[in-house]
């Protein structure tokens, strides 16, 4: 009887990690395309003004975010902010490369 259990649970266990795996892909937005068209940096200048740009763009796609309890019930489309953090990822934009603001002011060398 014990045997019959530890057979059943394991094959449920199978069917439920491969149905999982087996999920159909996500059809790409309209936004992530426009995105996947700009060609990637080439300078290391070109991608720190990119970097900024796209923090600056993540800033705006957070204005419809839920920030109190009552904005919590609302629809909120996370897409595009999913989208630019792939592509900072991908360009390896660091926080404070991306969030100036977050990050603080720039210290001064002498």
């Amino acid at each position: 009887m014990e045997l019959n259990m530890r057979f059943l649970l394991i094959a449920l266990l199978q069917v439920t990690f491969l149905s999982g795996c087996s999920s159909t892909p996500r059809e790409k937005t309209e936004f992530e395309k426009q995105l996947d068209a700009v060609p990637m940096p080439t300078t290391e200048a070109e991608r720190l003004n990119e970097c900024k740009r796209l923090g600056w763009a993540a800033l705006d796609a957070t204005r419809g975010a839920p920030h109190n309890l009552l904005s919590l019930f609302k629809k909120w489309d996370s897409t595009k902010l999913e989208a630019i953090d792939g592509r900072m990822t991908a360009m390896n934009c660091t926080r404070a490369e991306s969030y100036p603001w977050i990050a603080g002011p720039a210290k001064q060398v002498n």
